[in-house]
């Protein structure tokens, strides 16, 4: 287990659309992506969470690459794709780093098998309501909902979110709940006011509603 005070982390995700989710929807800005390149094809991967001091890098892996990579959501479907102009205001645009040379301990890190989660305290809640009181919090702090990260472990599938509370050393924690089965779609539809009130949906336009992207996680602990 890495020490919370290491170096980043590097941590899979199940798709090129759960990259896209996570870096580009509900962000006011989308978050930029570090193109690096492997002897396989392309690493994308988009930094959204700190434990400590270690930045955490989600990735999924490409064949193709460009100068952005362009998102959006047209009723129930999500599109994901890359692109060189940044042009069609219908999408969110999140621009790629073309990275030439990492320093040594990211080369490290992304040969590693590292949970996240081992860098956080872990509390287990008893249902998803309690991440959804969570996710207006986040909020607060960072102007975008937290994402939900969903990571399977022989059959078993848990969501969680990592939320970080003062400054001080071992404040950041790991909430998550154990799930029947594993969802099917990528956001969850919620009432602040009434959490008990939520579903998943592919859906985010609905009036006075909130939502939380779900984003799959390789195989895994989170």
């Amino acid at each position: 287990m890495k020490d919370a005070r290491g170096g980043p982390v590097f941590r899979g995700l199940s798709s090129l659309n759960d990259l896209g989710r996570l870096a580009c929807a509900f962000e006011r800005v989308p978050r930029p992506i570090f193109g690096i390149e492997t002897k396989g094809g392309h690493l994308l991967a988009v930094h959204t969470e700190q434990l400590a001091e270690s930045p955490v890098f989600f990735y999924a892996k490409s064949d193709k690459i460009g100068h952005f990579l362009k998102y959006r959501i047209d009723g129930e479907v999500e599109e994901v794709s890359f692109c060189d102009e940044a042009s069609d205001a219908r999408y969110l645009y999140s621009p790629i780093l073309h990275i030439r040379s990492l320093p040594e301990n990211f080369k490290a890190a992304m040969g590693e098998a590292e949970s996240v989660s081992s860098l956080a305290q872990k509390m287990e809640l008893t249902d998803v309501t309690g991440l959804l009181k969570l996710s207006p919090y986040r909020m607060l702090v960072d102007e975008a909902p937290a994402p939900l990260y969903v990571s399977k472990v022989d059959g078993m599938s848990y969501i969680g979110i990592f939320v970080h509370i003062g400054e001080n050393d071992g404040s950041d924690l790991y909430f998550y709940v154990k799930l029947d089965s594993e969802p099917t779609k990528n956001f969850i539809r919620y009432n602040p006011q009434k959490p008990v009130d939520w579903s998943y949906t592919n859906r985010t336009g609905e009036h006075a509603s909130y939502y939380a992207k779900v984003v799959r996680l390789a195989e895994g602990l989170a």
